[in-house]
C-alpha cells in the first residue's frame, strides 16, 4: 500500500500524519508532499516584473525551499517505521495533491482539515473538499476534535 500524506508542517498536519500512521500500519510506502503556492518575488512588481533582483529572488526561493524541507522533516519524524519519500511541488495545493497522487498511483491520500465553516469556507475554499471530490483513490481527512 502506498499512502500520500499532504503536509504543511503545522502541528495539525503532523497529528494527521501520525493518525494515518496508526490507522494504516500496513503501508509499504509513504510519500510526504508539501506544496509551495507561489514562487517568492514572482509577482511583486506587476507588469514591469519583479522589484527584487535575481539574487534577492534566489535567496527568497532558498528560504522557501528550506522551510518546505523542514516541514517535511518534522512530519517524517512521526512516521518512524515507514519507508518515507519527501516531495516538494509548486502550484495550487488541492490540484497538486490530486495530480501527484494520480501520478504516483497511491492507494490513499491523507490530509488534515482546518475545519473552516460558513463564510470563511465560502471565501477561502476547502482544500480537503476539493481533494475528496477529485481524487482517484480514498481520502482520509483527519479533523481534530473541537
Amino acid at each position: 500500500m502506498h499512502i500520500l500524506i499532504a503536509t504543511d508542517g503545522s502541528p495539525r498536519s503532523i497529528r494527521a500524519a501520525q493518525r494515518a500512521s496508526e490507522l494504516m500500519k500496513t503501508a509499504d510506502a509513504v510519500t510526504l508532499l508539501t506544496v509551495l503556492t507561489e514562487v517568492p518575488g514572482d509577482d511583486a512588481g506587476g507588469i514591469e516584473g519583479s522589484v527584487y533582483s535575481a539574487e534577492e529572488q534566489e535567496t527568497m526561493w532558498n528560504e522557501e525551499m528550506a522551510e518546505a524541507r523542514d516541514e517535511l522533516s518534522r512530519t517524517a519524524q512521526v512516521l518512524a517505521n515507514a519507508n518515507v519519500t519527501k516531495r516538494i511541488e509548486v502550484g495550487d495545493v488541492a490540484q497538486t495533491v490530486v495530480r501527484v497522487a494520480e501520478e504516483l498511483g497511491v492507494d490513499a491520500i491523507v490530509v488534515a482539515s482546518h475545519g473552516r465553516t460558513g463564510l470563511e469556507r465560502l471565501f477561502l475554499g476547502s482544500v480537503s473538499e476539493h481533494i475528496v471530490r477529485h481524487a482517484h483513490c480514498p481520502v482520509l481527512v483527519v479533523r481534530e476534535p473541537k
